[in-house]
């Protein structure tokens, strides 16, 4: 795999092709897009890129020498990564990083470090790492990946060259969910492509949607929890990940049920038709101005995620907001739901 084969980021690709062909490639790099549409994978590739022993014309890597196929594999020498553990990046771990980056290349070009959603860095593992980037080590080349950029200090964004990456299309959905699941229906395939907005990660890296379609249907019973239970329910999440999962379930719902009030056509809605029916109804009963302020709501919450608020209090506050989406009288339309 190269580059090219990163699909749907092409604005991106050409960027990076560049600084290969022109070799100028910047010192620290920061890839910033939602979760799941390819930053993680672009890194991998720039770096067979950048140490690529038969590089193609316009920049990119063969894909298949030793080199390529080590960087593919995890294993070379000059490529080294860090991921989170249980949603942090600890200091040690950035020590580690930099210890490696100190060294001269074993066999390529560059050393490359990349850091896979950056922005759970410790503040003192963040604090760290700043110091690399304000004096790289000589050939080294640094990619922080993040889909919450805004969560990282100013001095580190700063301090790297902005790659902006994009949801994908929904054609260019369809055709990598067909082609790495291959036996995905169409109506599957459709739920597929709504649930998942464009990052095609969600779908592809869990196999068949398996994992996407179980946090639906979590989403929806939390929901349910949260508009018909009596108050002081104890909240469902298990930990900031799933508070996060939740969010972007009900930012989806919330648009399914503008886009319902503007077109009136339940074939655009991203979430699916199979939606219970007391959940179901509000989209008929709800206010449009009530649903752009819950919209606006889940954006002012996801950024006090930062910050470690106490579940309880988030769930209580999440479920008033929510509860302006019942009818006035707040009388049940339907009968509950016991699949929900």
């Amino acid at each position: 795999m190269a580059l090219k084969d990163v699909i749907g980021q092409e604005s991106a690709i050409k960027i990076l092709k560049s600084a290969v062909t022109k070799r100028k490639a910047a010192s620290a790099y920061l890839f910033h897009g939602p979760s799941g549409i390819g930053k993680r994978l672009t890194a991998v590739n720039f770096a067979k890129a950048l140490n690529c022993a038969e590089p193609e014309a316009d920049g990119d890597a063969c894909g298949s020498c030793a080199s390529c196929r080590r960087i593919e594999a995890g294993a070379h020498p000059d490529v080294k990564e860090v991921r989170p553990e249980k949603g942090v990046i600890k200091i040690d771990e950035i020590r580690n990083l930099e210890e490696a980056l100190s060294l001269s290349a074993y066999e390529g070009s560059f050393k490359v470090a990349i850091v896979d959603e950056a922005h759970l860095m410790k503040i003192e593992a963040a604090n760290a790492f700043l110091k690399c980037l304000e004096e790289p080590p000589q050939g080294s080349v640094i990619i922080l990946a993040s889909s919450n950029p805004e969560r990282l200090p100013d001095t580190i964004r700063s301090r790297c060259q902005a790659v902006s990456f994009k949801p994908l299309s929904g054609n260019d959905m369809a055709y990598l969910i067909k082609d790495r699941l291959k036996a995905t229906g169409e109506k599957m395939l459709r739920t597929l492509i709504g649930l998942s907005m464009g990052r095609p990660g969600l779908v592809i890296d869990n196999g068949k949607g398996g994992d996407i379609l179980k946090k639906r249907q979590d989403f929806l019973r939390s929901l349910h929890e949260m508009l018909f239970s009596k108050a002081g329910k104890s909240p469902s999440w298990a930990d900031k990940e799933e508070i996060e999962d939740f969010l972007d379930g009900l930012e989806l719902f919330l648009r399914d049920m503008l886009v319902l009030k503007a077109t009136g056509r339940e074939d655009l809605q991203l979430f699916g038709l199979e939606v219970p029916a007391e959940l179901k109804s509000l989209f008929k009963t709800a206010e449009e101005e009530v649903i752009i302020d819950c919209y606006r709501g889940v954006a002012e919450i996801r950024e006090g995620l930062v910050y470690n608020p106490n579940k309880s209090i988030l769930w209580n506050y999440t479920a008033g907001m929510l509860k302006r989406l019942l009818p006035p009288s707040g009388k049940r339309v339907f009968k509950q739901n016991k699949d929900v």
